[in-house]
């Protein structure tokens, strides 16, 4: 046992201090996380579609700051050919499970890239193009302010490699054919009733596999997108009717206008796949 210590005062006299023994702690710490289960949804009560941007899904290219140290976006870990949620951070090699709810098209208007303006509007039709001259050296669609108008596609649906997160995928430049393949793969695509009657199912009725492959034209080397028919969804997961729920509400928020895509971050020709066009940018 510890005796008391002595602590002399101002005038030279000693006072006797007690011992303080420290005393460990029999609080038990626990790591099981399953305390949460009880408030699933709470603190979000009053969050709507239209609070919420919907992250978008990119490849990772030569000029993209996800890859590049010295930017505010960058993401460890991050590689050229790399599928990213520029939203998230999160970074998917090779390929990833996708579910379409929703298609659109829109006509992005960017300043020229070296002004660092980047996106000036969001157009929803074609109209504009009749304006535009095409530059000879770089094919893009020049406005005579100087900026470029570029049709993109755009696909919503549930990333089910990240857990049915919501996402949306544009498509410009080399890769819209692209995008005209997955719809011809979507729009072949054929049931038949309990009568014999063929249909076409919903978007939402197969999933994808979304694979990033090497491509190259006169412009250089970089990534696109490889779209191949995976499973339909009733035969894709157990879960597939909560899938479906979640991809219908999804679609109709969308329909409504509630649901926005984050295009306000998107970099001058991500969503193009290489920085040129390709001969056959508009051939299937």
């Amino acid at each position: 046992m510890k005796k008391p210590t002595a602590k002399a005062d101002a005038n030279g006299a000693q006072e006797t201090l007690p011992v303080t023994t420290a005393v460990k702690s029999t609080a038990v710490v626990t790591t099981d996380a399953s305390v949460f289960d009880q408030y699933e949804g709470v603190g979000f009560e009053h969050v709507t579609a239209r609070d919420v941007l919907i992250p978008r899904l990119t490849l990772m290219q030569g000029l993209s700051p996800q890859i590049n140290p010295k930017k505010t976006e960058y993401i460890k870990g991050a590689k050229l050919g790399d599928i990213c949620d520029v939203g998230t951070g999160e970074v998917f090699e090779g390929s990833i499970l996708f579910l379409p709810v929703y298609y659109i098209k829109q006509w992005l208007e960017w300043a020229p890239r070296d002004s660092g303006k980047g996106l000036v509007n969001v157009h929803p039709d074609d109209r504009l193009m009749e304006e535009t001259e095409k530059d000879p050296t770089t094919g893009k669609n020049v406005l005579p302010n100087g900026n470029i108008l570029s049709e993109t596609a755009q696909w919503f649906g549930l990333n089910l490699s990240a857990m049915g997160r919501l996402s949306f995928l544009p498509m410009a430049s080399t890769q819209l054919k692209k995008s005209k393949k997955w719809l011809h793969l979507s729009m072949t695509e054929k049931r038949k009733r309990a009568d014999g009657t063929e249909y076409t199912p919903p978007l939402f009725y197969r999933v994808y596999e979304l694979t990033s492959v090497d491509e190259s034209n006169a412009k250089g080397d970089f990534f696109g997108w490889k779209i191949e028919r995976n499973k339909a969804l009733p035969e894709f997961a157990d879960n597939w009717q909560v899938l479906l729920k979640e991809a219908t509400a999804f679609r109709e928020s969308l329909m409504k206008g509630e649901a926005k895509a984050d295009l306000a971050s998107m970099q001058p020709g991500e969503a193009d796949g290489g920085e040129g066009r390709s001969d056959d940018e508009s051939s299937m």
